[in-house]
């Protein structure tokens, strides 16, 4: 029995102690016995540094403390090895060499070890290390922790090639040109041969393609292409150490560095803020002036257009000149790296991460990534005037039909995240009022059904092009929506002017309230002030019926779409609009464009054109005309009686004038 015990054990070892492969199995309370390590309990951890160097199969593990103690930890019944930022393990052995190392990590959101020696690649869940060396030591050197399930070893009784600790077996010649800072690689002769005396780190890596990045005490960053084959595979950050060589070599006016040699194992990991492409979204025109060859950029909400069977496209971004005005910057692009490009939609803004290159003398740019761009938020929409095809970012809430295939719709916010400033670090929150804007459907009357029919769009699917934005802003459709079921709102959030009060300051296609007196002026109507010297023109296209329930001289509350025949203007003046609609935090940058309605007179507002959708009477008539007496005034009840005085409850006010005309209102007594 003692014997079949002690064969039951070596079998929990992967391989016998003269095999040419170990395993150091992490990942299960078996292989930990196997190694003599005591499994640990629940939520709690072993530290290698206590347990001591651990031996299988002629292959040391042992293991150097980072920011936590490297070591063994339970979650949940699951076994781990994890090695957090700073710490590491070094696999050994006495006689021969480590040829391979096999790393199976139990998560890879975090997999990031450096090798000091040989070559170490990652693919999905399991890194990959060759060489030939009598030890090879595995950093981790990032935040968080690396967690590994198993680590298979492979040895060869030959003598090691690489030796850390060792001298060079490829010396350089001391004698060859020595280079301190990628930034003076342009003052080089060309086809000069150089070594490299300080760190670098790297932006990015792809075939023979190299991207490295030199940082100086001011943070100001150079930057430099390595063409050609430098042995080994790097993660994005990592240090490569002084000492490699290169050519400087200059094509199709790009600077690069040909004919690499001794880019040995990185030696750390700079901090995350450092790989960071720089953000160029508005500054494209910046690219060239300022030199960004083979830098790693990101530029946001772009128009992405002309692309071919080469991969070649076009960006378009909207941009201002030195004096603040508009321009239109576009840059071209070529598919170096062979992503997959989505459909291009006009109406789309994209997000673009790449590096910029130099080819026959024109900038252009590799794109890494091309995501689809958040969509714009109406409010911008309409307070910073922006026009063109864009998609809107907000639930939309479908209000009414309007006329000709249009369809009203609002955000409903009542707060707002004002960001414009936020590159200079101001960001808040804001009191708001809902935003309004007219989808047009054009001639399709199916898309006018579907639409009219839904009761909240969603996001990021309302597409087409902004027309009108200074007048009655409209978005015309260039596909249908999704609508979401069950909207989470009550009621919509509406502005309510009385023209006896106030002075109107309604958006272009805003739902409001208005108080006045309906009166006719020259054959056309109008809702007026008590004092009739202040009118606006009504037009009952949204509701006809409603013209024949209105009388002159009685006082109605209209719920009603403003329209604005005029253009908006830049004003000093007191703007009603933004003040009624913001409540500005103190000590910040303003957030908007001051935009006032012009108007033609002061008292007529003849821009504006007020559609009632429904008419709340609210007091009785007015002798409006001095030329035109009342001759009798005549209540009718709910049950259709009639009488001289008023019933009790809802009547129904039949006013007869002299000149033989009528006006019908409602009242409650």
């Amino acid at each position: 029995m003692r014997k079949f015990l002690s064969f039951a054990v070596m079998a929990l070892l992967t391989v016998a102690v003269w095999a040419d492969e170990v395993t150091f199995d992490f990942s299960s309370a078996q292989g930990l016995n196997a190694m003599g390590i005591t499994p640990p309990e629940q939520s709690n951890g072993v530290n290698l540094t206590d347990v001591g160097t651990i031996t299988v199969g002629g292959v040391s593990l042992s293991a150097v403390n980072g920011s936590t103690e490297t070591r063994v930890w339970n979650s949940q019944g699951s076994y781990t090895l994890r090695i957090y930022q700073g710490g590491s393990i070094t696999l050994s052995v006495e006689s021969g060499s480590i040829i391979g190392v096999t790393v199976n990590a139990a998560n890879t959101n975090n997999f990031d070890l450096l090798a000091n020696v040989g070559n170490y690649t990652v693919s999905g869940n399991v890194g990959t290390w060759n060489g030939s060396t009598s030890s090879v030591t595995f950093t981790h050197a990032t935040t968080k922790n690396a967690q590994v399930a198993t680590i298979v070893v492979t040895t060869s009784d030959e003598n090691p090639v690489d030796d850390p600790n060792g001298e060079d077996p490829n010396p350089v010649d001391p004698n060859i040109t020595k280079l301190d800072s990628l930034s003076n690689l342009a003052a080089l002769d060309e086809n000069t041969e150089f070594q490299f005396t300080t760190e670098a780190f790297v932006q990015y890596q792809w075939e023979n393609y190299l991207w490295l990045m030199q940082l100086d005490g001011d943070y100001y960053a150079s930057a430099a292409l390595v063409y050609g084959n430098v042995g080994r595979q790097y993660p994005i950050g990592a240090v490569i150490p002084a000492g490699w060589t290169g050519k400087k070599k200059t094509y199709k006016g790009l600077l690069e560095i040909t004919d690499p040699t001794h880019f040995n194992a990185p030696t750390g990991q700079v901090e995350k803020d450092f790989t960071e492409p720089f953000d160029m979204t508005g500054y494209v025109a910046q690219i060239e002036t300022y030199h960004y060859e083979n830098m790693r950029v990101k530029i946001n909400g772009i128009a992405l257009s002309d692309i071919d069977d080469n991969g070649n496209f076009t960006i378009t971004s909207n941009e201002a000149d030195e004096n603040g005005n508009p321009v239109v910057v576009t840059m071209a692009g070529y598919n170096k790296f062979g992503i997959e490009y989505p459909n291009v939609d006009p109406f789309e803004k994209y997000d673009i991460d790449g590096m910029v290159s130099i080819y026959n003398d024109e900038y252009q740019l590799y794109p890494i990534t091309i995501e689809e761009a958040p969509g714009t938020r109406l409010w911008k929409v309409t307070y910073e005037g922006l026009e063109g095809n864009m998609k809107l970012a907000d639930s939309l809430y479908v209000v009414m039909p309007l006329v000709d295939n249009q369809i009203l719709v609002t955000d409903n916010a009542t707060q707002i995240l004002v960001d414009t400033y936020a590159e200079w670090g101001y960001t808040w929150y804001q009191d708001w009022y809902p935003t309004w804007i007219a989808l047009d459907c054009g001639d399709d009357t199916q898309l006018f059904e579907t639409v009219k029919n839904m009761q909240v769009l969603a996001p990021n699917t309302v597409k087409g092009e902004v027309v009108d934005v200074t007048t009655n802003p409209r978005l015309i459709l260039s596909s249908t929506p999704t609508g979401i079921a069950d909207p989470d709102f009550e009621s919509y959030m509406i502005y309510s002017y009385n023209l006896s009060e106030d002075k109107i300051q309604a958006l272009g296609n805003e739902l409001g309230h208005v108080t006045g007196y309906y009166k006719l002026i020259n054959g056309e109507p109008y809702i007026c002030s008590s004092l009739y010297d202040v009118a606006v023109r009504l037009d009952f296209a949204l509701n006809p019926d409603l013209q024949n329930q209105v009388a002159q001289g009685c006082c109605y509350d209209m719920t009603c779409v403003f329209k604005i025949d005029q253009p908006w203007e830049a004003s000093e003046q007191t703007d009603y609009s933004v003040s009624r609609k913001v409540k500005r935090a103190m000590s910040k940058p303003a957030a908007l464009p001051s935009l006032k309605v012009k108007v033609t007179d002061d008292d007529y507002y003849t821009n504006y054109t007020i559609m009632p959708v429904s008419a709340e009477f609210i007091t009785g008539i007015d002798n409006i005309d001095a030329t035109r007496q009342v001759a009798k005034v005549s209540y009718v009840s709910t049950m259709g009686t009639v009488s001289s005085t008023p019933f009790q409850g809802m009547n129904i006010v039949v006013t007869e004038f002299s000149d033989g005309s009528r006006s019908v209102a409602k009242i409650v007594k």
